[in-house]
């Protein structure tokens, strides 16, 4: 009984310390997963605020697109036209013929050759801002004041709009 006695007390001891060492190892690993946590929730709050703002950037840029779409529709127009310019053909007139969104051109002007018509025609055809490309008519005549005969053409080109090129990430990458 006396062993009893002295036993009991020191196997509450023993069990009192190893209580309180778990526990202070396990308020340990509570700390720490308070903190991942909230450094996690910041993480993940910015994260969201990230994703919101990058939606609204989108979104802005959308409607800027939207309307900037027609902006430079006739700029794009004359550097082709004039790009697609081969030598000895030069051009008499540019007319719409139809507004946006179907926009059609009417191009008159006069060739040295009709050779210089048709490569000229194949030239409008390979613009990525001009569509069908159709010759309405093409005969010779004499050039004003000269004795030289040119080819005097009329062309019809459909315009076609050019989507805008995606942004960075907006393709899911």
């Amino acid at each position: 009984m006396v062993g009893a006695l002295v036993a009991a007390p020191l196997a509450v001891a023993l069990l009192w310390f190893l209580q309180r060492a778990r526990a202070g190892e396990l308020d340990e690993r509570l700390q720490a997963a308070v903190t991942d946590s909230t450094r996690l929730a910041d993480l993940r709050a910015l994260s969201d605020s990230l994703t919101e703002r990058q939606s609204l950037v989108r979104e802005r840029m959308g409607l800027i697109r939207t309307l900037d779409r027609d902006r430079f529709v006739w700029p794009h127009i004359l550097d082709e036209v004039s790009r697609a310019l081969p030598d000895f053909v030069w051009l008499t007139a540019i007319q719409e013929t139809a507004p946006l969104p179907d926009l059609t051109l009417e191009i008159r002007g006069m060739a040295a050759t009709a050779l210089a018509v048709t490569e000229y025609v194949r030239r409008l055809e390979s613009s990525p801002y001009l569509g069908l490309v159709r010759i309405l008519g093409s005969q010779q005549q004499q050039a004003q004041g000269t004795d030289l005969d040119v080819h005097a053409f009329t062309l019809l080109v459909d315009y076609t709009p050019v989507g805008p090129p995606a942004a960075a990430g907006e393709s899911g990458a």
